[in-house]
């Protein structure tokens, strides 16, 4: 193969949802504009070029072509060799992103440009194979792109952390991966396997290990997404659909404790046991107002005044004689319809509770009875369990309201107590409960 010019005509013969191998010599040392070019308009008609090494059997971000020495540009990509390049037909145009460090000093979940991101695209007959990809934008049409125009899409949640000797763990993924294809299913999308699924992540995980933060308080968000894309100028389903699996790295972004607002005119929606996109975007003004009063975040109720839960996390509480009680999600105690997401932490920190011989109620939590209890927490997959120190009741945003304080130190020492087992839990250092975490 002579020139670029070559390349490109037979990178363009690859089959959709293929790949084809090419020479590493293709690839050129130094800052070669033709090159990057010729990557990007291969890219934007729906063809992904990567170079594979040993640890990177997929293929990694080549966009740039090669350092001087022949090594690959990126993060943690300098000391890799390359072995051959590799072109995957996507049939979406797509922009590869080379490598950036994780930020997990500047608070909150902060996506940076990672190794490996995991894609399946669906269509009239089902969901193709996964593809392993260089982290990069799947670009599409807005006006006829169903996820963003009616919200069909939805999103998953998943944790990894390191030990304190470095082992990497990966937490409770079958749960999350059963969740998710029930998620899909409630966007009427073909349905997804979560056999797949999951074994796409953990190879996710292993792709981007680097990402793993090694303090205590790190973590590796995984998001799995799912999004309706064209053929949706309608409410119709999609010619097309797409999953993906990315990561993001953070630090301890919360503190110890938050503050809540309890507002009871405020509902979850009635998809709210589904993780879908809708039931989230509806929250960003309400969390807004919440913030500007000086709380963390708000509590939601259903239509009989009965909790259902933080934002986007579980809540649980402590009553006067110390049982731990939990608002029901659906068809947990009865057939009643409930709006309540069902956590995997809360699953998780109920069987933990029980394990130790505390008294788990799962009932309804009235409104009104939230002045009697002596304790509050939340649960969810990045904050783990997190006390409540107080909570301001409100009937509505104009209600001047009640605040309660939940912040003595024996409830502390038992809510930070919980929380440490997770943590405990979800690094396989739990006794009894060591299978929920799988050393990548």
């Amino acid at each position: 193969m002579n020139n670029y010019t070559d390349f490109y005509e037979q990178a363009r013969l690859t089959p959709q949802y293929q790949t084809k191998n090419f020479e590493v010599s293709l690839c050129p040392k130094g800052n070669d504009l033709n090159w990057t070019a010729m990557v990007r308009l291969l890219e934007s008609e729906g063809f992904v070029v990567a170079a594979t090494t040993a640890k990177f059997p997929t293929g990694v971000y080549c966009a740039e072509g090669l350092t001087e020495n022949g090594k690959l540009k990126g993060w943690k990509l300098e000391t890799e060799i390359p072995e051959k390049i590799v072109v995957t037909n996507l049939g979406w145009p797509f922009c590869s992103r080379k490598p950036e460090a994780p930020k997990i000093n500047d608070g909150g979940l902060k996506f940076v440009p990672h190794h490996v991101m995991a894609v399946f695209v669906g269509h009239d007959n089902g969901w193709e194979q996964v593809l392993y990809l260089p982290s990069g934008q799947i670009t599409t049409f807005v006006a006829d792109t169903s996820g963003i125009q009616y919200g069909q899409s939805g999103f998953e949640g998943c944790m990894t952390m390191r030990d304190k000797v470095g082992s990497v763990y990966t937490y409770r993924l079958d749960q999350n991966a059963k969740r998710f294809s029930k998620t899909v299913d409630s966007l009427d999308l073909p349905s997804f396997s979560a056999t797949d699924h999951e074994t796409a992540i953990r190879q996710v995980v292993a792709y981007n290990q680097d990402y793993v933060p090694s303090n205590e308080d790190g973590k590796l968000y995984i998001r799995p997404s799912v999004l309706g894309l064209n053929g949706g100028l309608g409410l119709i389903v999609p010619e097309h659909y797409l999953v993906t699996v990315e990561i993001a790295a953070f630090g301890n972004y919360l503190p110890e404790s938050i503050t809540v607002e309890a507002l009871k005119s405020i509902h979850r929606p009635p998809s709210g046991s589904n993780k879908i996109a809708p039931n989230y975007g509806a929250s960003f003004k309400i969390k807004h107002g919440v913030k500007a009063r000086g709380y963390n975040d708000y509590l939601s109720f259903d239509h009989e005044g009965n909790v259902e839960e933080v934002s986007t996390c579980a809540v649980a509480f402590i009553d006067e004689v110390g049982n731990f009680v939990f608002p029901p999600v659906q068809d947990e105690i009865d057939q009643k319809e409930r709006h309540i997401l069902p956590s995997i932490t809360r699953k998780s920190t109920i069987e933990v509770l029980k394990s130790l011989g505390k008294t788990v109620v799962v009932r309804d939590v009235p409104f009104t009875e939230i002045p009697k209890m002596k304790g509050v927490f939340t649960m969810g997959n990045a904050v783990g369990v997190l006390h409540v120190s107080k909570i301001c009741l409100r009937r509505d945003v104009e209600d001047e309201g009640t605040v309660l304080d939940f912040n003595t130190p024996e409830i502390r020492e038992k809510i930070f107590s919980i929380r440490d087992k997770i943590f405990q839990a979800r690094v396989g250092q739990l006794p009894g409960f060591e299978n929920w975490a799988v050393k990548v």
